[in-house]
């Protein structure tokens, strides 16, 4: 199995389901949420990524590690199917540009994210701030989200779910 499909398969294991019809639990992540569930699973999602835009493995990693602090530095926040598109293609837009010297323009980074570019644009900024501006990531860090996503095995049910991140 490729690297981005089971980054896909551990980003569906800490999705929280059925969470539409609930108003937005924190200010921040309300930028995040759209007007309907997209029709695109997240597995189709990060796939597009990986195809036309050769996103590495390094670039998902990190892309979780800053999703799971934007959740932590944030309480009350929660991965819902309204969301976690746009969590995802703001993340990956982010990493990939602080970690490589050569990366996408950020229209490219909207076209295959299926969003506009002035809307990724406005997400970049709203993630940084939520982060407050913090995108340094340790090696312990990134090695200990590598091993979970890297451990996980998608045949089985068993997977590293991190609710305590993500409960209101």
């Amino acid at each position: 199995m490729k690297f981005h499909e089971l980054f896909a398969d551990f980003i569906q294991s800490i999705l929280t389901p059925n969470l539409c019809s609930l108003p937005p639990c924190n200010k921040v992540l309300q930028y995040f949420d759209a007007k309907k569930v997209p029709e695109l699973g997240i597995k189709e999602y990060v796939e597009r990524f990986a195809a036309y835009l050769k996103i590495d493995e390094s670039t998902y990693v990190s892309a979780y590690v800053l999703i799971k602090r934007l959740l932590k530095l944030n309480p009350g926040t929660l991965v819902t199917p309204l969301n976690v598109h746009r969590l995802l293609v703001t993340a990956i837009t982010i990493t990939d540009k602080i970690q490589n010297d050569f990366y996408w323009r950020n229209t490219d980074y909207a076209i295959v994210g299926a969003i506009d570019n002035e809307e990724l644009n406005i997400l970049e900024i709203e993630f940084i701030k939520g982060l407050d501006y913090d995108l340094r990531i340790g090696r312990e860090e990134y090695e200990s989200i590598w091993r979970e996503i890297s451990e996980t095995d998608s045949a089985k049910n068993d997977r590293c779910v991190l609710y305590n991140y993500f409960i209101c």
